[in-house]
């Protein structure tokens, strides 16, 4: 089940217009999503009680495009309980959000038989954009012998034994109007059901007023933020997984896949050649070919709006 609180925490309440006297996420506006922690009650290494091999994936989605994986946790022989010591909280962020519906998965698995060689490699690399988005794993410095069965892992996780696994699309949308709307505040995934006595508390854990917390069942905690990271990067990053998870067929396929990276090549073209007119319309002289190169750019159609007059 799903239920969300107010940025200034407090009981659950339900997901469909749970805030209808708040504000919406809206077009342009900044917003960041993050992965707070997760309570993991379920025990599948019952030998070795309380020794789960925990793995966990995120998921986000806007509108129709594909998918990006974020790789959250990965660690043997973890305890039963709280967990949120994760590599890199963040799920999704950008400084202008400009979907109509964003969709987030949380996947948490016990991870049968996991590599001890492969939790060293990802936990000494997990600072570099390639472990972060599995998808970058084999372009971003991380050893072949472990890249692809990063990368694998990921594919295949609902293999394992599910602890977690669930998706939510929140939208865009006027309060009134019975959809989950995309707002500030605090969403909470659980198993099983919750009793209303349990609220959010400031530990960011579900409590009774009492002070117990909340223990019939694995829940997961997440944050949106109306805020970004500021982190040009990261923004780089997160598109550069999206459009590799475009070409390998994650989102569309065949000739969308194409057109999509036609597309990011032919931006990517019309910024350099418009660094490139910049730059000679900056020197105090130029030789022949250099006038010729700023005239052709100037003509540019495309170019024009962003040239002044040269």
């Amino acid at each position: 089940m799903w239920g969300g609180t107010s940025p200034e925490l407090g009981s659950l309440q339900s997901v469909t217009e749970q805030f209808s006297n708040r504000e919406v996420f809206s077009s342009a506006q900044p917003i960041t999503v993050r992965f707070r922690g997760v309570s993991v009650q379920e025990d599948y290494d019952w030998i070795l009680t309380g020794s789960n091999d925990l793995m966990i994936v995120t998921k986000f989605q806007i509108g129709d495009e594909p998918p990006v994986e974020r790789l959250i946790f990965m660690q043997k022989d973890t305890d039963l309980g709280w967990h949120d010591d994760f590599f890199n909280g963040v799920i999704y962020s950008t400084r202008d959000f400009s979907g109509e519906r964003l969709t987030i998965r949380l996947q948490v698995y016990d991870i049968d038989n996991i590599d001890q060689s492969l939790v060293q490699s990802v936990r000494r690399l997990s600072e570099q954009v390639g472990i972060l988005f599995p998808r970058l794993a084999p372009i971003a410095g991380m050893v072949d012998f472990a890249a692809g069965p990063l990368v694998d892992l990921v594919d295949n996780i609902d293999d394992h034994d599910k602890i977690i696994d669930d998706r939510i699309t929140l939208e865009v949308a006027k309060p009134g109007t019975g959809h989950k709307l995309l707002q500030p505040g605090y969403l909470v995934y659980a198993r099983n059901s919750i009793d209303t006595d349990y609220a959010l508390g400031d530990s960011l854990r579900l409590e009774d007023s009492s002070g117990n917390e909340y223990d019939e069942g694995s829940y997961a905690v997440l944050e949106f933020m109306r805020d970004d990271l500021g982190d040009r990067q990261y923004e780089i990053n997160q598109k550069a997984a999206k459009l590799i998870a475009e070409l390998q067929g994650k989102g569309q396929s065949g000739q969308a896949a194409v057109t999509f990276l036609q597309d990011t090549l032919e931006a990517y073209n019309m910024f350099q050649k418009l660094q490139r007119a910049h730059e000679l319309q900056s020197k105090e002289t130029l030789n022949a070919d250099q006038k010729k190169l700023l005239e052709d750019l100037q003509s540019n159609e495309a170019l024009k709006p962003y040239l002044g007059n040269g």
